[in-house]
C-alpha cells in the first residue's frame, strides 16, 4: 500500500502560502522573465545558506493554477493508485482520523489550490511557480524551491520515496528532512532580507497573519490532514534545529546532510529530536508483527493494505486537535503530541476487504511499557464503531467489520505474538 501519509512526501517540495505570501494587486504578479531574474539573484544566497553548490542550473517555469492542480494530481497518482487512496479513506475513517465519506483526493487538491504557490518536480528537475504569486515575496518562495532542487541534485528526492514506500511513518520523517531543509534555508533567507532592509519585520508579521487568516480550506480540513500537510515543514525545521529555534543562526549544514544520508526513522524522532541526535538517547521503533486474520473475518475476506501510524497520528486519536495557524506556538514541538501518545514504540495496521465491498481495519500498537499502553488506551477519543483491547504493552484498535468480532480477534492476535519490545 502507498498510504495517505506518503502524500506529504510525494507532494513534497511545495511552498505553502500561509507563511509566505501577502495579498497584492494583480498588477504586481510574477511573469516568466521576472521569475528567471529572481531565481538567478537567489541562487548564490541559497548555496551559501545551504552549504552546497549547484551541480547544474535549475529550470524554472511559470504556470497557472489549473496546470498546478493537474501536476499535483499526477504526482499523487504516480505513487498512490486510486484504489489505494480509497483504502486510505476507509482506514482513517474507521480509526477515527477522518470523517466518514471524506474524499481525500478532492480535499487534498482543494487545500493545495489554496495553499501551494510553488513546487519543485524531481521528475523534470524543474521548479514551477504559479503566475499569481506577488513579486514582493517571490524571492522567499524561490529560496525554498531552489533548496529542494539543490538537495535533489545531491540526494535524489524520489529515491528517498522509494526507499520508504512500505513504512508510512518513516516516509513522513524523510519528508520532514526535505521540507525542513527548505524551510530552514527560507527562514535564513528571510532574516537576510530583514537585516538588509529589503523586508521589514512589521510587514513580515502582517503577511504571515494575513495568510494564516485566509487559509479557509486548510483550517477546515480534518486535524489529521492538517498535521500531515504542515508537519513536514514545521516539525522538519524544529527537528533540524534539535528542537531549539534559537539555533537557527548557528545551524550547521552538516546536520542537514547527516539527516539526508541517515534519515530519522519515525515521527517520534521528529517530535523528540534527542531520540535522533543525542548519543545514549537514540530510540528506534520496534518491529511490530501482526498476523493475517482474514480467515477469522469469514469467507471471502482478504488482506488489501498495510501501513503504519506513528506517534504524530496516534496523538490525534488521543485528542490533539487542529492546527491553529495564528498561534506562534504552532512551530513548537510541544503542541504536536501529548502525554498519551508519548511512549510509542511501534505499530502496524492491516486493512481487509471482502467481495461485498465491506472493509475492516486492525491496528496493533506497541508501547514502551504496560503503563504507557494503558495511558494511551484510556486517552483514546471515543469513535463510533471502533473498539480497543490491551494486553501488556500492546493495544489493538479495530474498526469497520472487525469491530463486531473484536475481542475474539484481539485474543488471537495477542496469543500469536510474543511481548513486543525494543
Amino acid at each position: 500500500m502507498r498510504p495517505l501519509r506518503r502524500l506529504s512526501l510525494t507532494l513534497s517540495c511545495l511552498s505553502l502560502a500561509y507563511a509566505l505570501l501577502p495579498g497584492e494587486a494583480a498588477a504586481d504578479m510574477l511573469g516568466t522573465e521576472d521569475l528567471m531574474a529572481v531565481t538567478r539573484q537567489t541562487e548564490a544566497a541559497v548555496e551559501r545558506l545551504r552549504g552546497l553548490k549547484f551541480k547544474s542550473p535549475v529550470a524554472v517555469r511559470v504556470v497557472d493554477s489549473k496546470t498546478a492542480r493537474e501536476h499535483f494530481q499526477a504526482r499523487i497518482t504516480k505513487f498512490m493508485p486510486e484504489q489505494q487512496v480509497r483504502y486510505d479513506e476507509s482506514v482513517y475513517a474507521q480509526l477515527g482520523l477522518l470523517p466518514p465519506g471524506t474524499d481525500l483526493m478532492k480535499t487534498m487538491l482543494d487545500v493545495l489550490d489554496e495553499q501551494a504557490w510553488g513546487y519543485y518536480d524531481p521528475d523534470s528537475k524543474t521548479f514551477f511557480v504559479r503566475g499569481d504569486i506577488p513579486q514582493q515575496t517571490a524571492g522567499i518562495l524561490v529560496a525554498h524551491e531552489l533548496t529542494h532542487a539543490l538537495d535533489d541534485q545531491y540526494y535524489g528526492i524520489d529515491k528517498l520515496v522509494e526507499r520508504v514506500k512500505d513504512d508510512d511513518d518513516r516516509a513522513l520523517a524523510i519528508s520532514a528532512v526535505a521540507e525542513g531543509s527548505a524551510t530552514v534555508v527560507m527562514s535564513l533567507y528571510i532574516l537576510d532580507q530583514v537585516q538588509s532592509g529589503k523586508l521589514g519585520l512589521a510587514a513580515l508579521a502582517e503577511m504571515q497573519q494575513s495568510e494564516a487568516e485566509k487559509a479557509q480550506k486548510l483550517s477546515q480540513a480534518p486535524a489529521y490532514l492538517q498535521r500531515s500537510l504542515l508537519g513536514p515543514y514545521l516539525l522538519g525545521q524544529a527537528f533540524l534545529l534539535h528542537g531549539n529555534p534559537m539555533q537557527l543562526m548557528s545551524l550547521q549544514p552538516a546536520d542537514i546532510d547527516r539527516a539526508f544520508t541517515d534519515p530519522p526513522v519515525s515521527s517520534e524522532q521528529l517530535l523528540h529530536p534527542e531520540k535522533y541526535w543525542t548519543p545514549g538517547k537514540i530510540d528506534l521503533p520496534a518491529r511490530v508483527l501482526l498476523p493475517n486474520v482474514s480467515g477469522m473475518l469469514g469467507a471471502g475476506w482478504k488482506l488489501a493494505a498495510t501501513g503504519t501510524l506513528g506517534e504524530l497520528t496516534l496523538a490525534v486519536l488521543t485528542g490533539v486537535g487542529p492546527v491553529n495557524l495564528t498561534d506562534p506556538s504552532v512551530a513548537q514541538l510541544a503542541g504536536w503530541t501529548d502525554a498519551a501518545a508519548t511512549g510509542w514504540s511501534g505499530d502496524l495496521y492491516h486493512y481487509y476487504v471482502d467481495g461485498e465491498g465491506r472493509g475492516a481495519t486492525v491496528a496493533l500498537t506497541a508501547w514502551d511499557s504496560p503503563a504507557e499502553a494503558s495511558e494511551f488506551q484510556a486517552a483514546l477519543t471515543p469513535v463510533a464503531g471502533r473498539t480497543s483491547y490491551r494486553r501488556g504493552n500492546l493495544v489493538v484498535l479495530m474498526g469497520g467489520a472487525a469491530a463486531s468480532s473484536g475481542q475474539r480477534l484481539a485474543q488471537a492476535i495477542f496469543d500469536a505474538l510474543r511481548p513486543a519490545g525494543k
